[in-house]
Protein backbone atom coordinates (compact mmCIF):
# COMPACT_ATOMS: atom_id res chain seq x y z
CA UNK A 1 0.00 0.00 0.00
CA UNK A 2 2.83 2.60 0.70
CA UNK A 3 4.11 1.59 -2.51
CA UNK A 4 1.27 2.54 -4.38
CA UNK A 5 0.38 5.23 -2.96
CA UNK A 6 3.96 6.41 -3.36
CA UNK A 7 4.38 6.01 -6.68
CA UNK A 8 1.30 7.67 -7.67
CA UNK A 9 2.65 10.67 -5.48
CA UNK A 10 5.50 10.66 -7.72
CA UNK A 11 3.10 10.40 -10.88
CA UNK A 12 1.20 13.46 -9.54
CA UNK A 13 4.47 15.38 -8.92
CA UNK A 14 5.51 14.54 -12.22
CA UNK A 15 2.45 15.61 -13.89
CA UNK A 16 2.35 19.00 -12.07
CA UNK A 17 6.38 19.68 -12.74
CA UNK A 18 5.20 19.28 -16.72
CA UNK A 19 2.13 21.42 -16.30
CA UNK A 20 4.63 23.87 -15.02
CA UNK A 21 6.85 23.82 -17.50
CA UNK A 22 4.14 24.17 -20.32
CA UNK A 23 3.03 27.27 -18.86
CA UNK A 24 6.51 28.74 -18.81
CA UNK A 25 7.55 27.74 -22.32
CA UNK A 26 3.72 28.01 -23.38
CA UNK A 27 2.50 31.23 -25.42
CA UNK A 28 -0.47 33.10 -23.79
CA UNK A 29 -3.65 31.60 -25.20
CA UNK A 30 -4.99 32.81 -28.60
CA UNK A 31 -6.43 36.41 -28.95
CA UNK A 32 -9.49 34.72 -30.64
CA UNK A 33 -9.82 32.85 -27.51
CA UNK A 34 -10.07 35.39 -24.97
CA UNK A 35 -11.94 37.47 -27.52
CA UNK A 36 -14.71 34.64 -27.33
CA UNK A 37 -14.13 35.14 -23.54
CA UNK A 38 -14.57 39.02 -23.75
CA UNK A 39 -17.33 38.34 -25.47
CA UNK A 40 -19.15 36.60 -23.56
CA UNK A 41 -18.66 38.22 -20.84
CA UNK A 42 -19.63 41.12 -22.48
CA UNK A 43 -22.98 39.88 -23.01
CA UNK A 44 -23.61 38.83 -19.84
CA UNK A 45 -23.19 42.48 -18.58
CA UNK A 46 -25.57 43.71 -21.80
CA UNK A 47 -28.19 41.37 -20.22
CA UNK A 48 -27.91 42.51 -16.80
CA UNK A 49 -27.93 46.29 -17.76
CA UNK A 50 -31.40 44.91 -19.91
CA UNK A 51 -32.92 43.76 -16.44
CA UNK A 52 -31.24 46.25 -14.53
CA UNK A 53 -33.06 48.93 -16.70
CA UNK A 54 -36.61 47.53 -16.76
CA UNK A 55 -36.48 47.93 -13.21
CA UNK A 56 -35.61 50.93 -12.93
CA UNK A 57 -38.35 51.58 -15.47
CA UNK A 58 -40.88 50.21 -13.21
CA UNK A 59 -39.50 52.78 -10.11
CA UNK A 60 -39.78 55.23 -12.44
CA UNK A 61 -43.35 55.30 -13.26
CA UNK A 62 -44.21 54.25 -9.31
CA UNK A 63 -42.24 57.29 -8.37
CA UNK A 64 -43.80 59.88 -11.05
CA UNK A 65 -47.74 58.30 -9.93
CA UNK A 66 -46.75 59.40 -6.39
CA UNK A 67 -45.17 62.66 -7.20
CA UNK A 68 -48.81 63.42 -9.22
CA UNK A 69 -50.74 62.39 -6.47
CA UNK A 70 -49.10 64.12 -4.16
CA UNK A 71 -49.16 67.52 -6.08
CA UNK A 72 -53.22 66.53 -6.14
CA UNK A 73 -53.41 66.26 -2.56
CA UNK A 74 -51.45 69.57 -2.14
CA UNK A 75 -48.95 68.19 -0.23
CA UNK A 76 -45.84 69.96 -1.90
CA UNK A 77 -43.16 69.10 0.43
CA UNK A 78 -43.71 65.57 -0.13
CA UNK A 79 -44.07 66.06 -4.24
CA UNK A 80 -40.66 67.98 -3.90
CA UNK A 81 -38.60 65.32 -1.93
CA UNK A 82 -40.24 62.65 -4.02
CA UNK A 83 -39.33 64.48 -7.55
CA UNK A 84 -35.86 64.89 -6.12
CA UNK A 85 -35.47 61.21 -5.75
CA UNK A 86 -37.16 60.94 -9.51
CA UNK A 87 -34.48 63.00 -10.42
CA UNK A 88 -31.80 61.15 -9.12
CA UNK A 89 -33.05 57.83 -10.46
CA UNK A 90 -33.27 59.44 -13.74
CA UNK A 91 -29.62 60.31 -13.92
CA UNK A 92 -29.17 56.61 -12.96
CA UNK A 93 -31.06 55.25 -15.50
CA UNK A 94 -29.54 57.54 -17.96
CA UNK A 95 -25.93 55.95 -17.11
CA UNK A 96 -27.34 52.75 -17.36
CA UNK A 97 -28.46 53.52 -21.11
CA UNK A 98 -25.16 55.02 -21.48
CA UNK A 99 -23.36 51.63 -20.42
CA UNK A 100 -25.76 49.67 -22.39
CA UNK A 101 -25.44 51.10 -25.46
CA UNK A 102 -22.06 51.59 -25.47
CA UNK A 103 -21.16 48.31 -24.37
CA UNK A 104 -23.33 46.85 -27.08
CA UNK A 105 -20.70 48.43 -29.93
CA UNK A 106 -18.06 47.13 -28.16
CA UNK A 107 -19.75 43.47 -28.75
CA UNK A 108 -20.64 44.27 -32.02
CA UNK A 109 -16.92 45.29 -32.76
CA UNK A 110 -15.63 42.15 -31.42
CA UNK A 111 -18.25 39.74 -33.22
CA UNK A 112 -17.44 41.33 -36.86
CA UNK A 113 -13.29 40.32 -36.40
CA UNK A 114 -12.88 37.72 -38.16
CA UNK A 115 -8.76 37.31 -38.88
CA UNK A 116 -5.90 38.37 -37.04
CA UNK A 117 -5.80 42.55 -37.89
CA UNK A 118 -9.27 42.87 -37.28
CA UNK A 119 -8.82 41.45 -33.92
CA UNK A 120 -6.15 43.68 -33.13
CA UNK A 121 -8.10 46.71 -34.50
CA UNK A 122 -11.25 45.74 -32.27
CA UNK A 123 -8.89 45.40 -28.90
CA UNK A 124 -7.99 48.82 -28.92
CA UNK A 125 -11.50 50.57 -28.86
CA UNK A 126 -13.16 47.80 -27.17
CA UNK A 127 -10.75 48.22 -23.97
CA UNK A 128 -10.90 52.08 -23.74
CA UNK A 129 -14.63 51.67 -23.95
CA UNK A 130 -14.70 48.66 -21.41
CA UNK A 131 -12.75 51.19 -19.39
CA UNK A 132 -14.82 54.45 -19.76
CA UNK A 133 -18.62 52.55 -19.17
CA UNK A 134 -16.91 50.84 -15.89
CA UNK A 135 -15.78 54.41 -14.38
CA UNK A 136 -19.34 55.43 -15.56
CA UNK A 137 -21.48 52.73 -13.89
CA UNK A 138 -18.65 52.00 -10.70
CA UNK A 139 -20.95 54.06 -8.19
CA UNK A 140 -24.57 53.26 -9.38
CA UNK A 141 -24.13 49.17 -9.76
CA UNK A 142 -20.70 48.02 -8.42
CA UNK A 143 -21.49 44.41 -9.56
CA UNK A 144 -21.01 45.38 -13.14
CA UNK A 145 -18.37 47.51 -12.81
CA UNK A 146 -16.07 44.82 -11.16
CA UNK A 147 -16.94 42.36 -14.17
CA UNK A 148 -16.02 45.18 -16.47
CA UNK A 149 -13.11 45.25 -14.68
CA UNK A 150 -12.48 41.39 -15.08
CA UNK A 151 -13.21 42.14 -19.50
CA UNK A 152 -10.86 45.33 -19.25
CA UNK A 153 -7.94 43.22 -17.78
CA UNK A 154 -8.46 40.65 -20.31
CA UNK A 155 -8.30 42.78 -23.31
CA UNK A 156 -5.22 45.24 -21.46
CA UNK A 157 -3.19 41.82 -20.75
CA UNK A 158 -3.92 40.71 -24.26
CA UNK A 159 -2.62 44.13 -26.11
CA UNK A 160 0.30 44.14 -23.52
CA UNK A 161 1.60 40.83 -24.71
CA UNK A 162 0.54 41.70 -28.60
CA UNK A 163 2.85 44.91 -28.33
CA UNK A 164 5.90 43.04 -26.57
CA UNK A 165 5.64 40.14 -29.18
CA UNK A 166 5.59 42.52 -31.81
CA UNK A 167 6.92 46.24 -30.53
CA UNK A 168 3.51 47.52 -31.79
CA UNK A 169 3.71 49.93 -29.09
CA UNK A 170 0.77 52.64 -30.26
CA UNK A 171 -1.99 50.08 -29.53
CA UNK A 172 -1.23 50.73 -25.60
CA UNK A 173 -1.75 54.62 -26.62
CA UNK A 174 -3.95 57.52 -26.26
CA UNK A 175 -7.93 56.60 -26.73
CA UNK A 176 -9.03 55.89 -30.20
CA UNK A 177 -11.06 57.85 -32.42
CA UNK A 178 -13.16 54.95 -32.80
CA UNK A 179 -13.94 54.56 -28.98
CA UNK A 180 -14.39 58.39 -28.73
CA UNK A 181 -17.03 58.11 -31.19
CA UNK A 182 -19.14 55.03 -29.73
CA UNK A 183 -18.76 57.11 -25.96
CA UNK A 184 -19.99 60.48 -27.69
CA UNK A 185 -22.97 58.59 -29.70
CA UNK A 186 -24.05 56.47 -26.36
CA UNK A 187 -23.71 59.79 -24.05
CA UNK A 188 -26.00 61.44 -26.62
CA UNK A 189 -28.43 59.33 -26.75
CA UNK A 190 -28.84 58.75 -22.92
CA UNK A 191 -29.31 62.48 -22.31
CA UNK A 192 -31.50 62.45 -25.17
CA UNK A 193 -33.75 59.62 -22.95
CA UNK A 194 -33.28 61.16 -19.79
CA UNK A 195 -34.14 65.26 -21.68
CA UNK A 196 -37.44 62.93 -22.58
CA UNK A 197 -38.46 62.28 -19.11
CA UNK A 198 -36.57 65.24 -17.30
CA UNK A 199 -36.34 68.46 -19.69
CA UNK A 200 -33.08 71.04 -19.15
CA UNK A 201 -31.06 67.96 -17.30
CA UNK A 202 -27.59 68.43 -18.97
CA UNK A 203 -25.77 65.07 -17.93
CA UNK A 204 -23.67 64.10 -21.03
CA UNK A 205 -20.38 65.64 -19.73
CA UNK A 206 -20.96 63.55 -16.40
CA UNK A 207 -21.48 60.12 -18.21
CA UNK A 208 -18.19 60.71 -20.07
CA UNK A 209 -16.31 61.28 -16.80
Amino acid sequence: MPEKFTENWQKKEKSSASGRLREQVAPPPPMKERLETAKRKLSEEITQLNRINDKLNQKDKTLYGQVVKAYEEHDNARAQSLASELAELRKVESRTQYGKYALERAYTKIEVAKDYGDMVAAMVPVGQIVKNVKSALVDFLPSTSNALGEIDAIMSDTLVSFSGLTNETQVLGPTSEDAEKILSEAAIIAESKLKEKLPGSDVGEQLRM
